[in-house]
């Protein structure tokens, strides 16, 4: 209660001086106050600080909701279902500069930067051995890093900042070209990778960023730039720091255990917040940020859930509203054998009456991602039993939280996973090489392997002997592993497959044997592909209150 009480204090204080907001309740009144400048000169002091940073990744606006599922959804994944709204404009391609869904991510990302700059200017470097200055000075560069990455993939050229700010003159601050703000965070994640804790160092804090982190996230920003917009040649400085990691030998995949298959098993560990460091490097966690006293509003879950719609809406209840739709594209990409394809999509819902029932095809309301379950059938034969006699049929809570709503969920989000190293490496060796290598195809086969299939060699001979067909298969792999973990949007633009992928998942919705033209909930799935124009939605416009105050910032063409 102290660290808590001592959290809310700390806000209060210092909301005019970085736009802090992530708590608007005081449970107790300060006998005192403490000045920007009397910061930050203790352990206890930073590491309160760095806590504020990581809830704004928490906050409904970013990793909560918005940015991980509402404005990621709209690929050949999934998209937003309900035919009677378009809530979701950014993943309908719906959306305008007016969008707050386009300011709130914007605004959120720039106010943590903002508390990232205030920290690395205000801490007492003397008042800290030189090791632990250093390292957190890295954990709030992991941070502005991340943020930073994020802005320049969804909007472009952004204004790099890196003082905090003091006055509205402030402002007005022209954008940098994106390859200047993806040169700053590789110097961001390079010192966070110098300095931060091995997640096996007894330090270390679960649900804070490590070294291995950095070094996995500098991967992804170095494929990254090897794409779209940059088109440069990072694939050699990808695979070098894919590279640490699997031979530093910490991380690996989780395998099978008496929780099921090792997919299972390691997403339960989200679920159920018991931070599987094996597999996990780095993860948005809400219930560490709830110990330290931060309102948190990770929805991870519940809008993108398995369809629970019985108890009206009271807590207890593992409600989900499951908002998101799957493309019949993705479940196309399977093989039957795959153990992912059951856990990835819900092939069950629960009714308002207490049933469990068996989802009947891919154009049905209920065909969600169940990724991050909060429950599971008790009896899975009830799938195909009637309701008898008015009594609610059993179910298992996977989620372990002690209050459960129907709003809210205390599952973790992953970032960044071990799976997803070993396909960033195939990549990007794939990429400089003129056939894929052993250590590329060992790389995917041993993802593939996980998940219960066959050598890719032995089943696929074609595509293990040609570089573009390996490419092909990794942009497949990707979906099957990846899915509904925020990352295949940008995957595809930086690939320049967004809109092919939405066509051919257009084409495969329309195929598919129980879709129906003149059904408003079959026509709905259609939305995203129909309105994406590559003209303007490989990024977003700059927020409109942003270029109204910004009289150095210009709106982009067409917006």
């Amino acid at each position: 209660m102290i660290m808590k009480n001592i959290f809310k204090i700390f806000i209060v204080t210092l909301i005019t001086g970085s736009f802090i907001s992530a708590c608007t309740e005081i449970e107790v009144k300060p006998k005192s106050s403490w000045e920007v400048n009397d910061f930050y000169k203790t352990e206890q002091e930073a590491n309160i600080a760095l806590a504020g940073m990581y809830s704004y990744l928490a906050s409904d606006k970013v990793y909560g909701q918005a940015f991980s599922i509402l404005m990621e959804a709209g690929t050949d994944e999934g998209y937003y279902g309900k035919r009677w709204n378009e809530a979701w404009t950014v993943a309908l391609y719906r959306h305008t500069s007016a969008d707050k869904y386009v300011k709130e991510l914007w605004t959120t990302l720039y106010s943590c930067i903002n508390m990232t700059n205030m920290f690395m200017a205000k801490i007492q470097k003397d008042a800290f051995e030189e090791e632990d200055y250093n390292r957190l000075l890295g954990e709030a560069k992991f941070i502005r890093g991340l943020c930073y990455f994020h802005l320049t993939n969804w909007y472009g050229d952004v204004p790099l900042r890196l003082d905090f700010t003091k006055d509205q003159n402030a402002n007005n601050f022209a954008a940098s070209p994106a390859k200047t703000i993806y040169e700053q965070v590789v110097k961001d994640f390079s010192f966070a990778a110098d300095n931060l804790y091995h997640p096996s160092d007894s330090k270390y804090i679960k649900g804070r960023a490590s070294n291995m982190a950095a070094h996995g996230l500098l991967a992804r920003v170095y494929l990254r730039m090897s794409g779209y917009p940059l088109n440069e040649d990072h694939y050699e400085e990808a695979k070098h720091e894919c590279e640490i990691i699997m031979e530093d030998g910490f991380h690996g995949l989780t395998q099978a255990s008496a929780e099921g298959g090792g997919y299972r098993t390691h997403f339960l560990s989200y679920v159920q917040n018991k931070y599987d460091l094996n597999e996990s490097i780095f993860e948005i966690s809400f219930a560490y940020l709830r110990d330290l006293g931060l309102e948190t509003h990770g929805r991870i879950g519940a809008i993108n859930g398995v369809a629970f719609s019985y108890g009206g809406g009271q807590n207890g209840y593992p409600s989900a509203y499951a908002f998101e739709n799957v493309s019949p594209a993705l479940e196309s990409l399977y093989d039957n054998e795959d153990e992912r394809l059951a856990w990835n999509i819900a092939t069950y819902h629960y009714t308002n009456k207490g049933d469990v029932k068996r989802v009947p095809n891919a154009m049905a309301a209920q065909y969600c991602p169940a990724k991050f379950r909060r429950w599971e059938p008790l009896n899975w034969e009830d799938l195909d039993n009637d309701l008898v006699d008015g009594v609610a049929e059993p179910y298992v809570v996977l989620e372990l939280s002690p209050t459960l709503t129907q709003n809210f969920t205390s599952v973790n989000f992953p970032v960044l996973r071990y799976a997803d190293v070993l396909l960033m490496y195939a990549e990007a060796d794939n990429a400089l090489s003129s056939a894929p290598s052993a250590k590329a195809i060992a790389c995917i086969n041993e993802v593939r392997e996980r998940a219960g299939l066959s050598k890719l060699e032995d089943e696929k001979p074609a595509v293990v002997a040609d570089s573009d067909a390996f490419f092909k298969e990794l942009v497949d792999e990707r979906a099957r592993e990846l899915c509904f973990e925020g990352l295949r949007k940008q995957d595809l633009i930086r690939w320049g497959l967004l809109g092919e992928k939405l066509q051919e998942s257009n084409e495969i919705i329309k195929g598919d044997p129980a879709f129906k033209a003149n059904n408003e909930q079959h026509a709905s799935y259609l939305r995203s592909g129909n309105n994406f124009d590559p003209a303007k939605h490989l990024t977003l416009p700059y927020p409109l209150q942003e270029v109204e105050i910004n009289n150095m910032l210009d709106q982009k063409t067409g917006w």
